[in-house]
């Protein structure tokens, strides 16, 4: 449940997120920058003119301090199991800073403003403590080189920016935590309501997986098998086979849409066109969905495409091709016929009237009826049903053709939802 929700979170949220988690950024990158500003302000002090170098002897201690605090956030990175001690790393940088101040001017210095990144990194974490703590490391910075300059004579204007600075940092650290309390806080609220999401998804998948059905043919000499591999949690797709005046009713149904909405419209396609159960001819169940839906249909600009057939215990086959168009009739001898689609989908027009149309099965037939995600298994087009086709004939059940393409759709990632259901006449000596 928490991988599905981490997935279903958007791109934004899991940002701000890990934008403001303590450990979200390991250690080491997040000294990176306050390092290589540091190095860059040792190394300007020596080459560019107009700055200068106080006291050489402070300077490589800074360096150094830097240097050593920046190796072992590496080690902290490196090992979690050390990732308590990873404040020690902005508690240095404070003190370098300060070192770096005493070692380039002193008061005078102007590289204060690093103090910025370790005010920032401490101050971002959860608890008004860390605003305390943000206040004195900058305090500490601020403070140091006045401490270590005892032998110069301080002026006033220098003990007011000494003590203003903390405070402006501390204003910085006080709103810095604050924004982040109310980014954990919103991004909090997105996550359960994300969680709530992907439970309903999960429970909406569930039903509809629970609404396929899940036993092959009772009709002696026949055995039928499907399935459903949706591209997201719930699918608009579905199949589904009932038995009807001593044969079978059978369907497959492709909602033009992936997700709930499609789902829901598939759910309801699926009941309708039980309830046509007691009426042997195929077109009636269509004309019962098109007067449910149609309606709804042309409102979202959406459309169904249905095969349902009516088979009886001889064989005898009565089907409505509503635009689904990817039905293969294969025969025993290996030869793949595709039932034609010339009627329009369901949702389409009003005015539709759906043609009957009839085939047998012979002992060794095979129905396959299937979803035009089953098409994407192969190169995306028509071509691809040569593909499925022969997979069919060399298949001695429907069990064996349904096993062999949720198995390859299983394997990969699917832009689009892979269905089929396929009905095959067992040969004369199988079926004795």
């Amino acid at each position: 449940m928490t991988g599905h929700a981490e997935r279903t979170r958007s791109p934004l949220t899991r940002l701000i997120a890990k934008s403001f988690e303590l450990d979200s950024l390991p250690t080491f990158l997040k000294q990176l920058p306050t390092f290589l500003l540091y190095m860059a302000a040792v190394i300007g002090s020596f080459l560019i003119p107009g700055l200068i170098v106080s006291n050489l002897a402070a300077l490589v201690v800074g360096a150094i301090l830097i240097l050593g605090v920046t190796l072992f956030a590496g080690i902290v990175t490196l090992r979690p199991a050390l990732s308590h001690l990873a404040l020690v790393v902005p508690a240095v940088d404070f003190v370098a800073i300060g070192v770096l101040r005493f070692a380039t001017g002193e008061t005078q210095s102007i590289f204060a403003s690093l103090v910025v990144l370790p005010v920032l990194w401490v101050s971002s974490i959860a608890g008004r403590r860390y605003v305390a703590y943000a206040i004195a490391g900058a305090f500490t910075s601020v403070i140091l080189p006045v401490l270590l300059g005892v032998h110069v004579e301080v002026k006033a204007d220098e003990i007011i920016r000494a003590a203003f600075n903390p405070v402006a940092f501390g204003v910085a650290a006080f709103v810095v935590n604050e924004l982040a309390r109310q980014a954990r806080r919103q991004v909090k609220a997105a996550q359960l309501k994300e969680q709530v999401s992907a439970t309903e998804l999960t429970r909406a998948a569930a039903v509809q997986r629970a609404m396929l059905p899940k036993d092959g043919s009772s009709l002696e000499g026949f055995d039928v098998a499907g399935v459903c591999v949706p591209s997201k949690s719930v699918g608009g797709d579905f199949f589904d086979w009932y038995p009807a005046d001593g044969g079978l009713a059978l369907t497959l149904g492709d909602v033009m849409g992936k997700g709930v909405g499609a789902g829901m419209i598939a759910a309801t396609a699926r009941a309708v066109m039980r309830s046509a159960v007691d009426d042997a001819r195929p077109t009636v169940a269509l004309e019962r969905l098109a007067a449910c839906l149609n309606t709804e249909l042309s409102e979202e600009a959406a459309f169904v495409t249905l095969f349902h057939a009516r088979m009886t215990p001889d064989g005898r086959v009565r089907y409505v091709d509503a635009g689904h168009g990817l039905t293969l009739h294969v025969h025993a001898d290996g030869t793949v016929e595709r039932l034609a689609s010339l009627d329009l989908p369901v949702g389409v027009d009003d005015q539709v009237i759906w043609n009957e149309r009839e085939l047998t099965l012979n002992p060794g037939d095979m129905l396959l009826s299937f979803s035009d995600g089953v098409l994407d298994l192969g190169d995306g087009t028509l071509s691809a049903v040569d593909e499925v086709a022969k997979i069919a004939a060399a298949s001695g059940s429907a069990t064996e053709v349904a096993h062999a393409l949720s198995t390859r759709a299983s394997r990969r990632s699917n832009p689009d939802d892979v269905t089929l259901v396929a009905l095959h006449r067992q040969p004369v000596s199988a079926a004795h």
